[in-house]
């Protein structure tokens, strides 16, 4: 029985297909996820949300974006933080988080979720600035941030690690 898994992934069927798999899969602890393709960020936002509101084994989970995102739609954080608001098992979460002119009250929304799940432990955050967004609002959505993390940490006790 799988326990952990690292995977690279570079199509969005393959994507959907891992998350589909996984929403029944009661052994696996620890995934690892390498997006190589912006299109697969588009397409994985609902069999995202279901697996993580079906599978209740997995306590790490880490989705890796390594490029520049050029243009991304808001069903991948949306998605996300429905999952999440429904999953009681993990305890480690690695993530990209798309900035845009269109995602700030979504990552508003995205914090006040994390903010409840006390089970959580650990938090590593990786913000991939969408490339129309403005280095000027950039330097505003970071100190938006900024509140939004303290607030998050204010009221959460148990994450011991914020990278």
């Amino acid at each position: 029985s799988l326990q952990q898994l690292d995977l690279l992934l570079d199509t969005s069927e393959s994507v959907i297909e891992l998350f589909t798999i996984l929403q029944s899969n009661t052994t696996l602890k620890s995934l690892r996820v390498q997006i190589m393709n912006n299109d697969i960020i588009d397409s994985m936002g609902t069999s995202l949300q279901n697996m993580l509101i079906l599978n209740q084994t997995i306590e790490y989970l880490e989705i890796e974006c390594n490029m520049y995102v050029n243009t991304i739609t808001s069903t991948y954080l949306s998605s996300l933080t429905t999952g999440l608001s429904h999953n009681t098992s993990l305890q480690e979460l690695s993530i990209f988080i798309p900035v845009s002119d269109t995602n700030n009250e979504q990552i508003r929304t995205f914090f006040n979720v994390i903010s409840q799940k006390n089970y959580l432990t650990e938090l590593k955050l990786h913000f991939k600035l969408v490339q129309s967004y403005s280095v000027k609002r950039a330097s505003l959505f970071y100190k938006q941030v900024l509140s939004l993390v303290t607030n998050m940490l204010e009221s959460h006790t148990t994450i011991r690690l914020l990278q």
